[in-house]
């Protein structure tokens, strides 16, 4: 299910690639203490889409998907959240120009 994100102004989708980058980097696995830090943050991720009023950094970045050249666009989306308050950053993913909003990770600052 979608959340809405006043922060971007369109909804966040989530799918299996966002949750699969909590444990990898690319191919490689990622440190065992790295992956349990991100996992206990999962519960947060909605919270912090929905309090979050502006993202915190936009980066556009080309990588080749599926053999092709395309514009991926990034947003950091941050807000203090969960009952000790922690500060919490979700990052989302866009593929091209017409595509959707994507959770792609999630970490503490």
């Amino acid at each position: 299910m979608p959340v809405e994100s006043p922060a971007i102004k369109n909804k966040i989708y989530f799918n299996m690639y966002g949750f699969k980058h909590l444990v990898f980097k690319g191919k490689h696995r990622r440190e065992s203490k790295a992956i349990l830090n991100r996992l206990v943050l999962v519960p947060l991720i909605v919270p912090v889409i929905r309090n979050c009023d502006e993202a915190l950094e936009i980066r556009i970045r080309k990588e080749i998907i599926d053999g092709k050249k395309v514009t991926v666009t990034y947003h950091a989306l941050e807000s203090h959240v969960g009952k000790d308050s922690v500060r919490v950053r979700v990052i989302t993913r866009k593929v091209g120009k017409k595509g959707r909003h994507y959770f792609h990770s999630v970490m503490k600052y």
